[in-house]
């Protein structure tokens, strides 16, 4: 099937598409789950019946990457804006108080889909919706959206 644009028109678009990301983007850190290190002092230990006042020492590593995201925090909407007469009758969604968009790139994927938390602006947000891909030509970039945790 024939394309309207050359696969250089193409690449100017996602180049385009990139450009715009590196220019909104800003640093956030995930955070996954630490990494255990059991380490046991004797090899005459043992882990089923255990010594009498033994204990295994247990490590934990903490796992952190800085990725580089889009984001949008959800604004509080007042009742007038929905009875404005001015405002066409469009369904009109709109991202609840509280809640942040986060949109990153898709080699980030792997790193951000095994976070458990992640922090930005002194704030720490869970993930509280499924990945959305999406992009001009392809998979280029996610979209989540996050909540708040104290």
């Amino acid at each position: 099937m024939a394309s309207l644009l050359t696969d250089a028109e193409k690449t100017t678009c996602n180049n385009a598409m990139d450009d715009l990301h590196d220019t909104f983007a800003r640093d956030v850190t995930v955070y996954k789950d630490a990494i255990v290190t059991v380490s046991s002092p004797s090899q005459s230990y043992n882990t089923i019946y255990g010594n009498a006042g033994a204990t295994t020492p247990i490590t934990y590593t903490p796992q952190s990457s800085t990725v580089s995201a889009r984001l949008l925090y959800g604004k509080n909407y007042t009742e007038d804006y929905f009875a404005n007469s001015q405002s066409n009758s469009q369904l009109k969604i709109f991202l609840p108080e509280g809640e942040v968009r986060m949109i990153f790139k898709a080699a980030d994927y792997a790193t951000v889909s095994e976070a458990k938390r992640i922090e930005f602006d002194s704030q720490k947000f869970a993930i509280d919706s499924d990945f959305r891909a999406h992009g001009v030509f392809g998979v280029k970039f996610y979209t989540i959206y996050l909540k708040s945790v104290s």
